[in-house]
């Protein structure tokens, strides 16, 4: 059962159409599509509407007492728009896709019996708010046969709430103030940026439905891992790609 430790997983970014500064140097740009792009909604004028896809493909994320490496890619799909009745911007979002990380190497090289992973998943709530602010809901599969298919810290009803912002947080101790850094134009067609957004004022929950789906590990996970985490014990940094395209440009 003490081969059962846990830790969390990446996520994360997300791009405006604003073309922010100049183009880098010539760099390793993952490739984009937008099959993932959300259905508008009724009466939405699709002149007004873009659709975003962000890649996260490095940093960290550091839970209770876990420290993750993003070393696995996370693309988040999502459209940004004028609401048909308001008139003011909305965010529908379209899907999150995370490949498992390794978070403890199996013993002799063993990838499947005592390898333990963890799988970022979307848990309800997306939205970009002025700031701009980056607000997600998320849930961290932990994935082990010992723990079960269920295995998560955090849920739907009891999330990880991120704040993820491009400025410096104010995070609560023992946490000190941490930086993103602002978009920069690498590639002009498409348009794709580069950024990194951070938090490090957010909770981790603990764990939940490990062992068999009934929760009869949950405190070993929490015991490895550290968790439930307080605000101020953990940290969130996405380096990302993003780009967009109209959604008057979309091929059906």
């Amino acid at each position: 059962m003490k081969r059962a430790e846990a830790a969390l997983a990446a996520l994360l970014m997300v791009a405006t159409p604003a073309a922010m500064a100049t183009p880098a140097q010539a760099e390793d740009i993952p490739a984009f599509d937008f099959a993932d792009c959300p259905d508008l909604p009724d009466r939405a004028d699709p002149r007004f509407w873009t659709c975003n896809v962000i890649i996260v493909n490095g940093g960290k994320f550091v839970l209770g007492k876990f420290d993750q490496v993003i070393n696995k890619a996370m693309k988040i799909t999502y459209a940004t728009g004028l609401d048909p009745d308001t008139r003011k911007q909305v965010t529908v979002f379209g899907r999150l896709r995370a490949e498992r990380m390794t978070v403890r190497k199996g013993i002799f090289g063993d990838p499947i019996l005592t390898a333990v992973y963890a799988e970022p998943q979307y848990a309800g709530s997306f939205d970009v708010v002025p700031g701009p602010i980056w607000k997600m809901a998320l849930k961290v599969r932990i994935i082990n046969p010992v723990l079960g298919h269920n295995c998560r810290l955090g849920s739907d009803r009891n999330p990880l709430r991120l704040n993820l912002i491009l400025g410096t947080t104010n995070p609560p101790p023992p946490n000190t103030p941490i930086s993103g850094v602002k978009p920069v134009l690498v590639s002009t067609n498409p348009p794709i940026q580069k950024a990194t957004i951070v938090d490090n004022a957010f909770a981790v929950p603990g764990a939940e439905s490990c062992g068999l789906g009934l929760g009869l590990l949950n405190a070993v996970v929490n015991s490895q891992a550290g968790t439930p985490a307080a605000a101020g014990r953990n940290t969130a940094i996405f380096q990302q790609y993003g780009s967009f395209k109209k959604y008057t440009d979309i091929v059906p």
